[in-house]
């Protein structure tokens, strides 16, 4: 058995890494709004067709759980033709879990 591993060619157009760094950053108490913002600038900077973030939970604390959208561009979920990464990663914060889903439409 061999095992090669490659880098990473553009962190910001994987799914995965980018939820997983919003994660961690609800996790570290920075603002909801903040990390997503960033996350949506930095994948439409490294040319992704367009994102879709979903957080849900107790959002920054909250008495009841609630569910935000943010996103930029198109992410067609109803169609196979185009090339969309999905991953969903759940983020542990003082006031309990905070569902991170995230869908990067790539060119």
């Amino acid at each position: 058995i061999e095992i090669t591993v490659e880098p990473v060619k553009e962190p910001n157009l994987s799914a995965y890494l980018v939820a997983t760094t919003i994660a961690d950053q609800l996790a570290r108490r920075i603002p909801h709004k903040r990390a997503c913002n960033q996350a949506l600038e930095r994948v439409m900077g490294a040319g992704a067709r367009g994102i879709k973030i979903a957080l849900s939970g107790r959002i920054a604390g909250a008495e009841i759980a609630r569910h935000e959208k943010f996103g930029v561009g198109t992410v067609p979920l109803s169609t196979i033709r185009e090339n969309i990464d999905f991953a969903a990663v759940p983020s542990l914060t003082k006031s309990g879990y905070i569902g991170v889903k995230v869908w990067i439409c790539k060119k």
